[in-house]
């Protein structure tokens, strides 16, 4: 017993010293991302631990829909409207009687310009299943009008520091239109990864609370009698193939034409990390970006256990 004890006692400590001399240049090269952009950082310190066209501008309406997530958790919060405030629909415009439909293509909200929805559910309906419908209904009522809502969107991306590249505008889905052809820029939402991950950081800073609010598994829409499932399948609470230990938030958007995106987060230890993946080929291939990125981070910077359990994953 004595020496099965030393024994154990030498492997930890073995494993430990080898934990420790990993070579930077085997980290430096991992992982493998298959996205149009990449950025992973430390959200305490801002550091960047790890990108890939981090600086290249690139469509990104689901980032457009966290900007629009901060600005009405602002107006809540600064009084100016309230969770039960029963919205109308169409304002003071017409709005198309289409399905209101979560970027997964599956189900959605029947959304009628006379509909009167309670503001907290418009909000989880942006939140959890990203409805575009929902964002512009929610841009309209905070703003007074998408333009003037555009408005506040693009100052506060300059306020939080985000490079003059980064474009916002609510509620738009994604199109060809709204793409890039060639080398120019894309006509919509836009901004690099390294953008989004700063928008991301200080939203979590601001509105700690839209974690909770973004990691429910599924949001009743009373007011239409349905659930609406999270697209995110990193959160740890649907235990699937993606699934990510300590997953919390923020988003996750995509459609073949612009590429599938997410924004997430985790936290291990008190350990968080922002991960930003931007134009893969899948939901599937954004999924697995995101999840080898945060096993990087954690392999590099987390604690001793997490440095361990990481690492033997990249390997």
């Amino acid at each position: 017993m004595k020496n099965g004890g030393i024994w154990k006692k030498s492997i930890l400590v073995v494993i430990a010293v080898l934990l420790l001399l990993i070579p930077q240049q085997l980290l430096a090269s991992r992982p493998k991302v298959e996205a149009t952009a990449a950025v992973l950082i430390d959200a305490q310190t801002g550091e960047i631990l790890w990108q890939a066209e981090g600086d290249r501008v690139v469509a990104a309406p689901a980032m457009a829909q966290l900007m629009t997530e901060w600005l009405v958790l602002d107006a809540v919060r600064g009084g100016h409207v309230d969770w039960e405030d029963s919205v109308r629909v169409g304002g003071d415009e017409k709005v198309s009687q289409a399905s209101v439909k979560p970027n997964s293509g599956k189900g959605g909200i029947s959304l009628r310009a006379d509909d009167q929805i309670p503001l907290n559910e418009l909000f989880m309906g942006l939140a959890v299943s990203s409805s575009s419908e929902a964002e512009k209904v929610l841009a309209r009522y905070t703003g007074g009008s998408e333009e003037s809502f555009a408005w506040m969107m693009n100052e506060k991306a300059r306020r939080i520091g985000m490079s003059s590249s980064a474009l916002f505008k609510p509620g738009e889905a994604a199109d060809a239109s709204a793409l890039p052809t060639d080398d120019s820029l894309p006509n919509g939402s836009r901004m690099t990864a390294k953008d989004a991950a700063v928008l991301c950081r200080a939203l979590i800073e601001e509105h700690p609370e839209v974690l909770r609010m973004s990691s429910v598994a599924q949001t009743e829409i009373s007011s239409r009698g349905i659930y609406m499932m999270n697209t995110n399948a990193m959160l740890p609470e649907f235990a699937g193939p993606h699934a990510y230990r300590g997953m919390d938030g923020l988003k996750v958007y995509g459609s073949e034409k612009e590429g599938y995106s997410v924004a997430g987060t985790a936290q291990r230890d008190g350990h968080r990390l922002i991960v930003v993946i931007l134009g893969a080929d899948s939901r599937e291939k954004s999924f697995q970006a995101a999840g080898r990125l945060l096993d990087y981070g954690y392999a590099r910077s987390g604690s001793f256990a997490e440095r361990a359990t990481s690492w033997l994953k990249l390997v």
